[in-house]
């Protein structure tokens, strides 16, 4: 019986990810509905020939379905700011991030007709998403989907919280169990993009996964 109700969602799933997927097609992105992430790395992987560099954020997503690993196997150079650096050493990889080849990353939200929203404290990864030289990559998981823009911001916010938590912030959030539009000097969410369409020239595609990813 279980197997039953699993093809039963797994079918839900992609009846709600294809609609969304033409949604995001009518705005003008390249994008296509992945079942799992397996499915989902093996398109990322197709999009970024071997040896390119490739620029990584703070995106719990394309670190769960892999990429990193995945694509440095490929001889791909990857730029990343998370781990253990210098302030000097983190605000460079921030800059490789942005300057890469590709941006592959993804988002907080994502709006049933197709608007991308992404939210950040620092304001490297908006600025990338909104701008940049190479090819821009979204992963998102169908965890993320939002009926509407209100709610779609709603959800970003919200996302501030387990974020936090794994930063091991104690934000207000994280003791409300909600935001509070805080004035906190570890505030997380201070800037806020969403993304209507690609930007002019920008080869922009999204990578829509049918399973819980990121927060």
């Amino acid at each position: 019986m279980s197997e039953i109700f699993e093809a039963a969602r797994r079918s839900a799933g992609e009846a709600v990810g294809n609609a969304v997927v033409k949604a995001l097609k009518g705005r003008g992105f390249d994008a296509v509905y992945a079942g799992s992430k397996e499915k989902a790395l093996e398109l990322v992987l197709e999009k970024i020939p071997n040896g390119a560099t490739v620029g990584i954020p703070g995106s719990v997503t394309v670190r769960e379905i892999g990429a990193i690993e995945a694509l440095e196997s490929r001889g791909c150079t990857v730029y990343q700011h998370w781990g253990p650096l210098t302030p000097k050493a983190r605000l460079q990889a921030r800059m490789d991030e942005n300057a890469a080849d590709v941006f592959l990353t993804s988002a907080n939200a994502l709006t049933q007709d197709g608007q991308i929203i992404s939210i950040d404290g620092d304001g490297n990864r908006v600025a990338a998403q909104a701008w940049g030289c190479g090819v821009l990559i979204f992963v998102i998981g169908l965890n993320k989907l939002a009926p509407n823009l209100e709610d779609g911001l709603r959800r970003a916010r919200a996302a501030a919280i387990p974020n936090a938590l794994r930063l091991g912030s104690t934000l207000p959030c994280t003791q409300a169990g909600h935001c509070v539009d805080c004035r906190s000097d570890s505030r997380i969410c201070r800037a806020t993009l969403i993304l209507e369409a690609p930007t002019h020239g920008r080869e922009t595609h999204v990578i829509l996964v049918g399973t819980e990813l990121g927060f």
